[in-house]
């Protein structure tokens, strides 16, 4: 669960990084950028100290979820498929 959690956590800094760089019309908090540099070398530290059956244990849930998806992607009706392509 660990291993999950890093990838949550490397993903979310990852996409402070990236909205950090649109411009917008209005007052919003902004974090200064060294801190979700830090959190991402952090995590990276973090991920490299996990055992390797941490890894699979991690995959094969990925695994799992990615094949979840694609069985309930593939029985939806085909209009409702349409519906949301076009959202």
């Amino acid at each position: 669960m660990v291993l999950l959690l890093l990838v949550v956590f490397v993903s979310t800094n990852t996409a402070v990084l990236v909205l950090r760089r649109d411009r917008v019309d209005h007052d919003h908090f902004r974090v200064p950028a060294g801190l979700p540099v830090l959190a991402l070398v952090s995590c990276v530290v973090l991920l490299t100290r996990l055992d390797g059956g941490v890894w699979v244990r991690g995959l094969v849930l990925v695994a799992i979820g990615l094949a979840l998806y694609g069985i309930t992607a593939g029985t939806r009706p085909a209009a409702r498929r349409r519906a949301d392509a076009s959202a």
